[in-house]
């Protein structure tokens, strides 16, 4: 086969007659499918990576059409849904009150002149070197949590999390007030709860204790607390977990309590559940059963404590608007069988996933650069593999004596020379109980 590079040096050798049919010329390109030995080029690149990245491509004997190349992303979403819905997200929240310019350069320099005073101290260094030094870090979560990076620092993890979408479908809010929410955990000790951090259920059994600051006292304001994904029927809706209303500055026990706390209940084989604080400022008192519907008050039944944002949004929007968000994600633990069985009053569902049959490419006759009793495990069956380990496990273990016992350095103890490469690899495994040996006891 000639390249094309060939080709041209002959045609000026012979002559500008010669027509040179495309049909049989040899393309050298990236091919669009994948490499159907991704290995063996990856070795050979690693060997030789002062090569050209060109000398390790495929090359086909094909004439390059358009229809070989790979989709892009947007032809891809054009592909699924011809006619998408492009609707911006929409800031429902408190307008934003703009910060003086002067005023904040004047705080800039002074905290810069700060800064380099609190350099300039020998006591300070002295007690930095002898490893001394304590900072205040109350004072300097409360200098975090007043600056405006705070803000958005909640806005951007709750974006990541996609809690804006799942709450109020298009759309979002800058939290204005940053939330303080801790669990009573025992004697004095507390769990806090910050944006987006770890808890199990136990430690969110008992009613928080919320504080926030009030730019006045003669404000209103409505908490909110669902679970994005505790709802057991309906994908699209939440469960309700805590309702306080009509809350006078920041005075959260003598607001209107309208959905007594009930603890987070994720189910067991469900993951991690997002558990959402929302803070709306409301711009007048508000009789929640009239605007909006019967709340369920003291009742755990979980038909009544069905909710949506989207919807309670839609229908109060005139009277509040969103301005605090704070939330923790929550994992199943041995205290939600007693929530299930105490409190709900019903049995503790389980959930299973299905894990579809692991994908296997058709045996090849010859493999390489991979030991040949690793690629035949692949396609023996899993009760065949479990046999053998089982067995083996039966021939070194005594009933009488129990385990055997094992040299502390097994890999460091040479071979014979006379084994083959593949069973010192399968040694190695053995010794570190790697691959299908995992299961063995010791």
């Amino acid at each position: 086969m000639v390249s094309l590079q060939h080709w041209s040096i002959l045609c000026r050798l012979v002559g500008s007659s010669v027509k040179i049919n495309q049909n049989f010329i040899r393309h050298a390109r990236v091919i669009p499918i994948p490499d159907p030995m991704p290995y063996t080029t990856a070795i050979w690149r690693k060997r030789y990576p002062y090569r050209h990245r060109g000398q390790f491509e495929v090359h086909h004997d094909e004439t390059y059409t358009k229809d070989m190349e790979l989709k892009t992303l947007a032809e891809r979403k054009k592909e699924y849904n011809p006619n998408p819905l492009n609707v911006k997200s929409v800031n429902i929240g408190v307008p934003h009150i703009p910060i003086n310019e002067k005023l904040r350069k004047e705080e800039h320099k002074k905290r810069i002149a700060h800064y380099t005073a609190q350099r300039e101290r020998a006591d300070l260094k002295k007690q930095h070197y002898d490893g001394t030094l304590q900072l205040p870090l109350d004072e300097v979560r409360q200098d975090f949590v007043n600056s405006s990076i705070a803000r958005l620092t909640v806005h951007t993890i709750a974006e990541h999390y996609n809690i804006y979408q799942d709450l109020f479908k298009h759309g979002y809010f800058i939290p204005q007030i940053m939330l303080n929410i801790v669990y009573p955990y025992q004697n004095d000790e507390v769990t806090p709860v910050f944006s987006g951090n770890r808890l199990y259920a136990k430690d969110a059994s008992k009613k928080p204790f919320v504080e926030f600051t009030s730019p006045n006292e003669t404000d209103l304001f409505t908490l909110v607390f669902t679970n994005l994904d505790g709802h057991l029927q309906q994908d699209d809706s939440e469960v309700l977990h805590w309702f306080v209303g009509n809350i006078p500055g920041s005075q959260i026990d003598k607001g209107e309590t309208l959905c007594s706390y009930l603890p987070p209940f994720p189910p067991n084989g469900t993951g991690w559940h997002r558990c959402v604080f929302v803070l709306y400022k409301q711009n007048e008192k508000i009789n929640f059963t009239e605007k909006y519907q019967q709340l369920p008050g003291e009742s755990v039944s979980l038909e009544k404590r069905t909710f949506r944002t989207s919807e309670f949004f839609d229908k109060m929007h005139n009277y509040l608007r969103p301005i605090g968000l704070s939330f923790f994600q929550c994992h199943w633990d041995s205290s939600v069988k007693d929530v299930f069985h105490h409190v709900l009053k019903m049995k503790e569902p389980h959930y299973e996933f299905d894990f579809e049959a692991r994908h296997l490419p058709p045996q090849e006759f010859s493999v390489e650069y991979k030991p040949f009793n690793w690629y035949l495990d692949q396609y023996r069956d899993r009760k065949d593999v479990n046999e053998e380990v089982i067995k083996h496990y039966l021939e070194v273990t005594c009933p009488f004596n129990g385990y055997p016992k094992i040299s502390k350095y097994l890999v460091a103890v040479p071979n014979e020379k006379w084994f083959p490469d593949w069973y010192k690899y399968e040694r190695v495994r053995y010794h570190k109980r790697q691959g299908k040996w995992a299961m063995m006891p010791f």
